[in-house]
């Protein structure tokens, strides 16, 4: 429901949290419902390969129209695909801000767009995208993205972005200061919890006790790669409970044990 508002109020907005949490996935369902709706042509886009061009600003502009027009051709109908008209041009800094202006007047909807993995660009690229989003953003509906999320493990405050070209630290949100609100994924409740594992139970036949499920919702908290993470080392893992056996808390904590000695990458993340 936040996530509505935000769009039809035409805000531009972050959504972080740590890896694993069901932000992509949260992003590509609500994608997916705009575009069923028809009011909003929404799109996801991943600027993650960006990070392999360093500090180059013109080839890091190169990618973000890239992965526009790609998955354009790949999420929407071909009547919406950004013409050889908009993704023309010369290489400039601008570029992307220029791309995005030409499309959205192209386009017969406004435009919602996705932006994952924006904190995984370093530098002047990241700059560069967060000061062309703020320079088209008086432009939009009609020539600019109705609504932008900036999609990450952090908030856009604790951006701290050292640019190359300024020889100085710049904050993140004094380059993005039309953000009107930053979200996170929140957790599951206990509700939530026990209806994932009945969900498995439904599928496969095997049983959790109450204690079990207690247990993994008490350690958790309903934490989403917490929960997913526990569930596939009951159920999945190699150390899985054997087929047709009621999983207890005995079983609980030995999957616990094994997430804390293997150290996976997310709990540092988490932490």
């Amino acid at each position: 429901t936040n996530v509505r508002q935000l769009i039809d109020n035409k805000r531009y907005f972050i959504l972080h949290a740590p890896r694993q949490t069901g932000k992509t996935t949260t992003m590509l369902g609500i994608m997916e419902a705009l575009n069923r709706e028809g009011k909003y042509i929404a799109l996801y886009i991943n600027v993650e390969p960006a990070q392999a061009v360093g500090q180059d600003v013109l080839a890091a502009n190169d990618v973000f129209l890239d992965s526009v027009t790609d998955n354009a051709q790949v999420l929407l109908p071909k009547e919406y695909w950004p013409s050889k008209t908009t993704t023309a041009g010369r290489r400039s800094a601008n570029r992307f801000k220029t791309f995005l202006t030409r499309w959205c007047g192209e386009l017969p909807k406004p435009l919602v767009l996705f932006i994952d993995e924006a904190d995984a660009l370093i530098g002047d690229p990241l700059l560069s995208l967060l000061r062309q989003l703020r320079s088209g953003y008086t432009l939009r509906p009609a020539a600019f993205p109705q609504s932008v999320a900036l999609i990450g493990l952090r908030d856009i405050r604790d951006y701290r972005i050292f640019s190359g070209k300024e020889q100085r630290f710049i904050i993140g949100g004094s380059a993005f200061n039309i953000k009107d609100e930053s979200l996170t994924m929140g957790s599951f409740s206990k509700e939530e919890t026990f209806s994932l594992f009945a969900q498995h139970t439904a599928e496969t036949g095997q049983q959790f006790t109450t204690e079990a499920l207690e247990m993994i919702f008490d350690q958790t908290q309903g934490q989403p790669w917490l929960v997913n993470a526990i569930g596939r080392e009951l159920c999945f893992g190699q150390h899985k409970v054997p087929d047709g056996r009621t999983i207890t808390p005995e079983d609980v904590h030995k999957a616990i044990e094994i997430l804390i000695l293997r150290r996976d990458t997310h709990l540092d993340h988490l932490g």
